[in-house]
């Protein structure tokens, strides 16, 4: 019986995975548009906000989502 309830069907892993990944991604293009409209709006010499904001929610991202992957396991 226990046996059973520690075998999950692959599609739960997939799941997971894939949750994760839309996870980073949201947050990465999140970060990208808030610094695009922050340079477009301060007329900054060069992508300064985008990249600083891109980095700064893709770092978050992977952390929520690494945190989530530890958790349900």
């Amino acid at each position: 019986m226990e046996e059973d309830k520690e075998k999950k069907p692959p599609l739960n892993n997939y799941l997971k995975y894939s949750g994760v990944g839309f996870q980073i991604a949201g947050a990465l293009a999140l970060g990208v548009f808030i610094g695009y409209k922050l340079d477009e709006k301060l007329r900054t010499a060069g992508p300064y906000f985008t990249v600083g904001f891109a980095l700064v929610f893709l770092i978050a991202g992977m952390y929520l989502g690494l945190k989530d992957l530890v958790n349900k396991q």
